[in-house]
C-alpha cells in the first residue's frame, strides 16, 4: 500500500500537538518544560530530514518542517540560557533559508523564483544577528544591497532576464545611501554618486558597440552634472564668478561630449552643436560677471542662426 508520507506526517504532527494541549486543558499533563520542548523540535526537525533522505533528496519541501522545528529548537535552546539578544532569532531565519536554497539548488531553471524569499532569509537572519550592535542605517543599506544581489543571481541563472539585471542594478545604487547617511557630511554627496551611478550603464553600452553612440550622450551630461552638484557641495561654487566657471566647465564638456559624436561617429548635425557649446563655454569663461546674460545671448543667437538657415536661399536640386 502507497503512503503519502507528506499526509501522514502531517496528520500524525497535528493529533500529537493537538492531544498534548487537549491533554493540559484537562489537567492530565503540567505544561512542558523548555527542554522538553527543545527535544520534540529536534525530533520532528530529524525526522523530517529522515523523510526527506527517503525521498531520494528530491522532495525538498520537507526541509521546511526541517529548517522550521530545527530553528526552532535552537532558538529555545539560546533563549533558555539568557540569550537577550535579538541573535535568537536568527535560528528560525536559517531554518527557513534552507528549504528554498535547496529548491534553486535542484532545478535551478524552474525555481528560480527561490532567490527571491532565500535573499529575504539571509537578510532577515543577518539583521537579526547584526541589530544589536549595528547601526540602522547599515541595516537599511543590507537590506536593499540582498534585494539586488537576488535579483542580480536571477539575472546570472539566465542571462536573456535583463529585466533583472535592471532591478539589481538600482537596488545596489539605492542601498549605498543609507550607508553614506551615516557618514554625516558625506550624506550629502549622494546625488553626485547616484548620477554617476546612472551614467556608468551609458559609458558600458557606449564601449559595448559601436551602433550605440547615442550613448556617449546621457553619460558625458550625467557625469558632468555629478561634478558639478559635487563641487557644490565642498563648498567650491558659492558665488556668481564661481557659478560662471562652472557653467563654462558644463559647456566646455557638452561640447567635448558632441564633438566625440560629432568627429568619432561622423555625424554631422553634432558639428553644430559642438561650435555653439563650445563657444558658450568661451563666453562664460569671459563674461563671468555677466552670467546672467550668457543663456539669453545665447537663444537669441541659435534662434538668429535657424532663422537665417530658413530665409536664404536653398540650393536647386
Amino acid at each position: 500500500m502507497n503512503v503519502n508520507r507528506s499526509g501522514f506526517f502531517w496528520g500524525l504532527l497535528l493529533i500529537v500537538g493537538g492531544a498534548l494541549g487537549l491533554a493540559q486543558q484537562m489537567g492530565y499533563i503540567g505544561e512542558l518544560s523548555p527542554e522538553e520542548g527543545i527535544y520534540g523540535f529536534a525530533a520532528i526537525s530529524l525526522i523530517a530530514l529522515l523523510m526527506y533522505a527517503l525521498s531520494g533528496w528530491r522532495e525538498w519541501g520537507w526541509l521546511f518542517p526541517t529548517g522550521v522545528f530545527g530553528g526552532l529548537a535552537i532558538t529555545t535552546a539560546l533563549a533558555t540560557n539568557d540569550v537577550s539578544s535579538a541573535a535568537v532569532g536568527s535560528p528560525l531565519f536559517f531554518g527557513l533559508l534552507i528549504p528554498v536554497g535547496a529548491a534553486y539548488l535542484t532545478d535551478r531553471a524552474r525555481n528560480w523564483w527561490a532567490l527571491i524569499p532565500g535573499g529575504l532569509m539571509l537578510f532577515l537572519a543577518l539583521t537579526t544577528l547584526l541589530v544589536d550592535t549595528t547601526r540602522g542605517e547599515w541595516i537599511g543599506s543590507l537590506f536593499l544591497f540582498m534585494i539586488g544581489l537576488s535579483f542580480f543571481m536571477i539575472y546570472l541563472n539566465n542571462r536573456a532576464r535583463n529585466w533583472a539585471l535592471l532591478v539589481a542594478y538600482i537596488m545596489g545604487v539605492l542601498s549605498i545611501a543609507p550607508a553614506m547617511a551615516s557618514g554625516g557630511e558625506l550624506a550629502a554627496y549622494y546625488g553626485s554618486v547616484f548620477l554617476l551611478a546612472v551614467a556608468l550603464p551609458f559609458f558600458l553600452l557606449y564601449f559595448r558597440a559601436e551602433t550605440n553612440w547615442w550613448a556617449i550622450i546621457p553619460a558625458g551630461v550625467m557625469t558632468l552634472l555629478a561634478i558639478i552638484a559635487g563641487l557644490a557641495v565642498a563648498g567650491q561654487i558659492q558665488n556668481a564668478a564661481q557659478g560662471g566657471y562652472a557653467n563654462a566647465f558644463l559647456m566646455g564638456g557638452l561640447a567635448i561630449t558632441f564633438a566625440v559624436v560629432w568627429v568619432r561617429h561622423a555625424r554631422p548635425w553634432a558639428k553644430i552643436v559642438t561650435i555653439v557649446l563650445a563657444a558658450l563655454a568661451v563666453g562664460s569663461a569671459l563674461f563671468v560677471s555677466y552670467t546672467e546674460i550668457v543663456w539669453p545671448v545665447a537663444i537669441i543667437l541659435l534662434g538668429g542662426y535657424l532663422l537665417f538657415t530658413a530665409l536664404r536661399p536653398q540650393a536647386a536640386h
